[in-house]
């Protein structure tokens, strides 16, 4: 399944006004995020082939110490556009989890480890 497309951060934004991608830059780079140990993601679902980093929002992927939030699964160009919607309404640790225990370097990699989360926040 292709994901949710959107050209841009703002028509992202504008979209899902909950779990926005924040537009500061420094906000932005301080999100924990899965980004293949600095190499990027593969974008090989869209066919561009460039690096992507995974987002988790509102607020990126909790850390042990934080409470588990539900929100979005996003890749982006670094934090730009454009922005694909991988995963909605699920467990941000969950998603996180499922993606690190795996590891992928490809999006469709990180797409199959998302498919049960995304399966159960549609239950």
């Amino acid at each position: 399944m292709s994901p949710q497309h959107f050209a841009s951060v703002q028509e992202y934004n504008t979209a899902y006004p909950d779990c926005p991608i924040p537009t500061d830059p420094a906000k932005r780079h301080g999100l924990r995020g899965y980004h293949a140990a600095m190499r990027g993601v593969a974008d090989d679902v869209t066919g561009s082939e460039t690096t992507l980093t995974v987002e988790f929002l509102p607020g990126g992927a909790p850390s042990p110490q934080e409470p588990d939030r539900t929100g979005m699964v996003v890749a982006t160009r670094w934090g730009d556009g454009p922005v694909l919607v991988l995963a909605r309404d699920v467990s941000l640790r969950s998603a996180w989890k499922a993606i690190t225990e795996q590891w992928p370097t490809r999006l469709s990699g990180v797409q199959a480890a998302l498919a049960p989360a995304a399966a159960a926040a549609t239950e």
